[in-house]
């Protein structure tokens, strides 16, 4: 018995040990570095509803509200102005063309624009000179924080407070220049309630758990118990799969360099490596496989499911994929944590029992 519990204790200290880099990460980690699942998710939504007639050209909306994007494919460069400061005249921002895309240093916007809140502001003395232009791309297709086409506080606006149903916040304008004429790109901006994400929650638990409890009967097998741990095993492997999946749909649906995305795209593999290593030795139903299959279940939780679980309560979802898919992967990436977090429980529990019974079988033969 004090070997049973000895040993209980070095499992579950292994356990918290192997966990404390992964809450580390979580920790300082927030869904303002990632795209697509939580920093994307939102009440709001932008959309065009007028621009000129330009073959050439073409206006996106990206990620809900939070990227205006243009493509020109034309002959003749696309200038977009900065935001009008007082006692300045209209200063260019983006200059769009067959030479691929230049931002002016000097302006407001290059600032303002380097993220969805407009926190970098610029400094004394911005708009005043000539522009000065940067190349950012050599394709003529950008896209950028517009403040134009969001809405910028953190409380909510007046009219919908209390609302029930879509309603529109605000009509926008961006006006721009296409081969010296004068033109703009027009649109609203809506704003719709947030869905029951506990619907979502509840569905989820119901789904993954009733594979991964399947082998709560099973009888151990050499000491071992891999009828008890493999099902549990497949259900994380399945949901960090999913999540890989995923990975890649938040790099897709977001248009920014693949430079700026790099730290979240590592961070969250990390997360997903953990959970697939998880399963694997999960699988395997060696000694330790239920402490590696809490390991998984806990990096899953964390860094897949509560970085993201805003998204089961926002209207709208950046992604590629329907919405459906994006909210039941974060769904199940949280409710698995509940019935994995019980088959580790109960298997650590089987198999110290197992290990302990044994010698006094061996003892007591002829």
């Amino acid at each position: 018995m004090y070997r049973h519990s000895v040993r209980a204790r070095v499992h579950t200290l292994a356990l918290l040990i192997a966990l404390a880099p992964v809450m580390l990460v979580a920790l300082t980690a927030t869904p303002a570095f990632a795209h697509g699942r939580g920093s994307d998710a939102t009440n709001y939504s932008s959309r065009i509803l007028e621009t000129p007639d330009l073959p050439d050209v073409r206006w996106r909306i990206y990620n809900n509200d939070e990227f205006l994007g243009v493509e020109n494919r034309g002959s003749a460069d696309l200038i977009v102005p900065s935001y009008q400061a007082p006692g300045l005249g209209e200063v260019p921002y983006l200059r769009i063309g067959p030479e691929g895309v230049f931002v002016n240093r000097n302006s407001s916007a290059f600032y303002l624009n380097q993220d969805r809140q407009g926190t970098v502001s610029p400094p004394q003395g911005v708009g005043r000179g000539e522009p000065e232009w940067v190349q950012v791309s050599d394709e003529p297709v950008y896209a950028w924080h517009d403040h134009r086409v969001h809405w910028m506080l953190p409380t909510l606006p007046p009219q919908v407070v209390g609302v029930t149903e879509q309603t529109k916040v605000l009509d926008w304008v961006v006006p721009f220049t296409f081969d010296g004429e004068q033109y703009q790109v027009a649109g609203e901006l809506l704003w719709s309630p947030g869905q029951p994400g506990w619907l979502w929650l509840l569905g989820a638990l119901v789904v993954v758990s009733l594979p991964a409890l399947t082998g709560l009967r099973t009888s151990p097998r050499g000491g071992t118990w891999p009828g008890l741990a493999r099902p549990a095993a497949a259900v994380l492997a399945v949901i960090s799969v999913a999540n890989l999946v995923h990975l890649v749909d938040d790099l897709t649906a977001t248009p920014v360099p693949i430079t700026q995305s790099a730290v979240s795209a590592v961070q969250t593999a990390l997360f997903i490596a953990i959970g697939l290593f998880g399963a694997y030795r999960a699988w395997q139903a060696r000694e330790g496989a239920f402490t590696a299959l809490g390991v998984g279940s806990g990096s899953i939780f964390v860094g897949q499911g509560l970085l993201y679980v805003s998204v089961l309560f926002a209207s709208q979802v950046a992604s590629v994929s329907p919405d459906v898919i994006t909210r039941a992967v974060v769904a199940a990436s949280v409710a698995q944590v509940i019935p994995l977090v019980f088959v580790v429980f109960l298997g650590n529990r089987k198999a110290f029992s197992t290990q302990a019974v044994r010698p006094e079988h061996a003892s007591t033969s002829p």
